[in-house]
C-alpha cells in the first residue's frame, strides 16, 4: 500500500512538472484520502504477534 502511495505521489509530481495542474491536484487529493485511510486502518488495527 505504501508503495502505491509513493507511486501515486510520483505521478502527481510528473503531472505538475508537465503543467497538468488540474489532473495533478485531483490525483493529489485522491492520494491524500488514501493516505488518511491507510493511516487510520493501521493506527486502529490490533498488533498480532504469531509465535
Amino acid at each position: 500500500m505504501i508503495a502505491l502511495l509513493f507511486a501515486l505521489l510520483t505521478v502527481v509530481m510528473g503531472l505538475s512538472y508537465f503543467k497538468m495542474t488540474m489532473a495533478a491536484n485531483t490525483l493529489f487529493f485522491i492520494t491524500l484520502a488514501l493516505s488518511v485511510y491507510w493511516l487510520k486502518f493501521h493506527a486502529t488495527s490490533q498488533l498480532t504477534i504469531q509465535l
